[in-house]
């Protein structure tokens, strides 16, 4: 044998070597170096993410879901304002007017000038009769803005419940003016004529 073929078959015994403590060092019920990679680059979902699933669930008619997944938004998203206001709504629709309060509130808190929730508050408090509070976030919206044809119509409605019907009138008219094609609004205000 040539010194060329000694130092070959030592090289590949060396290889071979290390292969087999390679295989003897390996635990057969780890997952491929490439798959625990993924999971590690992989994102968690982000927030508008997790607000997509809430509203989906929410669609479906699956409140307790929505409740849940809009939980765990604002547990990790405390400072998003769009997940206290949509747990806020959820909750008023399971019937948790109270701590719907405190994710309306929570909301304003993050984003006062949120017309929105001034006027989903709004109609919370009318439905409880907390009508002083209920009047004040009506035109807290209006004053942010005055064009959303909904918080007209949704004042109007709490006027004409108060019955003051020449004020619930001239609230519709400008939830027509905003928007003219808003039939409940035409069909109310005709009611009244």
């Amino acid at each position: 044998m040539s010194t060329f073929q000694i130092i070959m078959l030592l090289v590949s015994a060396f290889f071979a070597y290390k292969m087999y403590e390679f295989i003897q060092n390996m635990d057969p019920n780890a997952e491929p170096e490439s798959i625990q990679e993924a999971e590690r680059i992989s994102p968690e979902p982000t927030a508008d993410e997790m607000i997509e699933e809430a509203d989906a669930a929410y669609s479906e008619g699956d409140l307790d879901k929505a409740q849940l997944l809009l939980e765990n938004i604002v547990g990790v998203h405390p400072d998003l304002a769009e997940g206290h206001n949509k747990l806020a709504f959820v909750l008023a629709k399971q019937g948790d007017l109270a701590k719907a309060e405190e994710h309306y509130n929570r909301s304003l808190e993050l984003e006062p000038n949120d017309d929105m929730t001034h006027n989903a508050l709004a109609g919370m408090l009318a439905s409880v009769e907390r009508n002083t509070e209920a009047e004040e976030h009506y035109r807290k919206a209006l004053a942010i803005d005055g064009s959303y044809a909904p918080t007209w119509f949704n004042y109007a409605n709490f006027k004409l419940r108060l019955g003051q019907t020449e004020e619930a009138k001239e609230m519709y008219q400008k939830a027509l003016q905003s928007d003219p094609e808003f039939e409940q609004a035409r069909e109310e205000l005709e009611k009244l004529s």
